[in-house]
């Protein structure tokens, strides 16, 4: 959410399905078979993409590159994703417009981050990170795409946090940010981003919004790959290795919502140089990660299930299981740039490597997720503007992902009538 939230171009343009097996297998055998012809092997991301324009240049750790019209590019991209929400409210002949991504939520309830900064280097005990402390945390557990479909389509999941009463000087983009106490960040079960940087992510969405549609979001590919056009450009070879190589992947192998690994997959600061807190360069830069699960003792295990081939909602009825029965948990991870060309800011289609070093656990009581008090919860929880720029000057969030964001999810929250005002402790 691309993470990663992702702010993905999977998440940009899903087809409309009807939930018949037969014909949603039938049709994913052939798009499969053509996303594996296409996918031309092994890509090799560690290095950027040579198709990135921000990613070009030679950068120090925690640098940024701004391109001279890219707020131009952004508000453009911003209204391109209003038309994202619309055309998916059509094609699915939903009631109201939904979230441009993650438009599916299969839970949406409060827990408690507990924060232990012992693991990280002291120059890194910034922010969030300065010191152990609890924090009562929203967590927002979903599917990829923008609109509500079987959870046995091709999708990407989402993890989103706003951690409430974190203190500190704030970035501000909309009214009422420069009095909140809280600090988001979208998270996704991949590590790395559909395209390498906002431009293609958004040119994928709007090829896929052109696509004919054949009932699967496999099948909108299909069409693109049929048509020898879009997906078969060398410089969207990454895409097609993201869909064919990850998405799909994890979605024919992951059933649990509880036995995955997410990503914010764009980074923040962990501190900044002195300057405008909104240009200066960042004094280190991190993604933050989760591994969830239940707990085993003082142990986060995570849950091993396949997905149900008759479920079309096994994620949420998972959840509901364990939930009632066990401690749900989160591992909370920071994992730091090390070298700005291997771990660079400006290209999410290149995984970071360096070693996680854990900060934290999210704990979540036990539940009945169908009880009243708790659906309410999750009807106000889910209509929270879950953005990375809710946010402390200290981790603001870094490269062109990240900027387009800054723009894009207000419009975004704004074009569905989501709620404004951020929850207090």
């Amino acid at each position: 959410m691309v993470p990663y939230v992702l702010f993905g171009a999977l998440a940009a343009c899903s087809a409309a399905a009807a939930d018949d097996p037969d014909t949603e297998e039938s049709q994913d055998a052939i798009s499969i078979s053509n996303l594996y012809r296409v996918a031309r092997g092994t890509i090799d991301r560690s290095k950027v993409d040579p198709a990135n324009p921000w990613a070009q240049k030679d950068l120090a750790l925690g640098e940024e590159n701004r391109l001279p019209a890219e707020d131009a590019e952004f508000a453009e991209i911003a209204k391109l994703v209003n038309r994202f929400q619309d055309h998916a409210r059509k094609e699915s002949n939903a009631p109201k417009l939904e979230r441009a991504f993650h438009a599916k939520s299969h839970a949406c309830t409060l827990g408690s981050l507990q924060i232990d900064p012992a693991e990280l280097a002291p120059a890194a005990r910034v922010g969030l990170f300065a010191e152990a402390a609890s924090y009562p945390t929203w967590v927002r557990f979903s599917n990829g795409v923008g609109q509500k479909q079987s959870d046995r389509k091709l999708d990407m999941r989402g993890f989103a946090i706003k951690i409430m009463g974190v203190r500190g000087a704030r970035i501000v983009t909309t009214p009422g940010d420069e009095t909140a106490t809280t600090q988001d960040f979208l998270l996704a079960n991949q590590d790395v981003g559909p395209a390498s940087d906002v431009r293609h992510m958004m040119a994928f969405g709007e090829a896929m919004m052109g696509a004919k549609d054949s009932g699967t979001i496999l099948g909108k590919i299909d069409n693109l790959i049929q048509a020898g056009s879009f997906l078969t450009r060398d410089e969207n070879v990454r895409i097609v290795d993201f869909l064919a190589n990850r998405a799909l992947d994890k979605t024919k192998k992951v059933g649990s919502l509880l036995g995955d690994t997410y990503s914010t997959g764009a980074p923040n600061a962990l501190g900044l140089e002195a300057g405008s807190a909104e240009t200066a360069r960042a004094k280190a830069a991190f993604k933050l990660v989760v591994k969830t699960g239940v707990l085993s003792g003082n142990r986060c295990v995570p849950v091993s299930a396949a997905p149900s081939t008759t479920d079309v909602a096994f994620l949420r009825n998972d959840l509901e299981k364990h939930f009632a029965g066990d401690t749900v948990c989160a591992d909370v991870f920071v994992q730091m740039q090390e070298n700005p060309r291997t771990e660079p800011i400006e290209d999410v289609s290149v995984p970071w490597l360096t070693k996680l070093t854990k900060v934290g656990r999210i704990t979540f009581e036990k539940r009945n997720l169908d009880a009243a008090d708790v659906v309410a919860a999750r009807e106000r929880c889910d209509d929270f503007s879950f953005r990375p720029w809710h946010t402390i000057d200290a981790h603001r969030p870094l490269g062109n992902v990240m900027r387009a964001r800054r723009v894009v999810l207000p419009s975004s929250a704004s074009f569905r009538d989501a709620e404004r005002k951020e929850p207090t402790p």
